[in-house]
């Protein structure tokens, strides 16, 4: 998410909203100019592709610096082929991160951003590393409300992540509910999470 879709987000409370509302304004913006353009003295095709081009390129220009993912449209979430039990008496949302994950420290952000609008919901990073460096960064870097811990047993969370990091696991009394890879976690899987009680 880019710096507009936070500041939305932090309006309206919805990722989804905050994901598309963007989108829907710089269409109205490029048909709106396209509309003005309407008076136009030439050729008919001429005219009309030049309409087009305009109406498209706010949108089409926007699109290219921050895309909508397939995950934005469709909850896609997976069955882990091994399960972590976890002891948790409320809804857990596990985070499954690398040292040195780009992917992984850029989550920080929207973890945050997830554990303000739901303090309910309790996210732990689980670092599948004794790295201390690591766990340090993490911790400066997330919520106080957020736990970062050692994963003694890395090889079962790596075999619940299925080798991709980050991935998160939402548990509900001791209970996998719901997986998603870092590629399937989208602004469907943030609203779902962002109301989950």
């Amino acid at each position: 998410m880019n710096a507009v879709e936070f500041f939305l987000l932090d309006l309206f409370g919805s990722w989804t909203f905050a994901k598309f509302l963007p989108y829907a304004v710089l269409l109205l913006l490029g048909g709106l100019a396209a509309w003005y353009l309407k008076k136009m003295r030439s050729r008919l095709w001429i005219k009309l592709s030049f309409m087009l081009l305009v109406a498209a390129l706010p949108f089409a220009t926007y699109f290219f610096f921050y895309p909508i993912y397939q995950p934005d449209l469709f909850d896609q979430t997976y069955k882990p082929g091994a399960f972590v039990k976890v002891q948790t008496a409320k809804a857990m949302l596990a985070v499954v991160v690398l040292p040195g994950c780009p992917y992984c420290e850029g989550s920080i952000k929207t973890m945050n951003q997830l554990q303000a609008q739901n303090p309910k919901l309790k996210i732990v990073y689980y670092l599948v590393s004794d790295d201390s460096t690591a766990k340090a960064s993490y911790e400066k870097q997330l919520d106080k409300r957020i736990g970062v811990v050692y994963e003694k047993n890395a090889m079962r969370w790596m075999l619940a992540a299925e080798g991709v990091f980050p991935s998160y696991l939402l548990y509900d009394h001791k209970q996998l509910k719901a997986a998603w890879h870092n590629t399937t976690f989208g602004v469907r899987a943030l609203d779902y999470l962002r109301a989950y009680k």
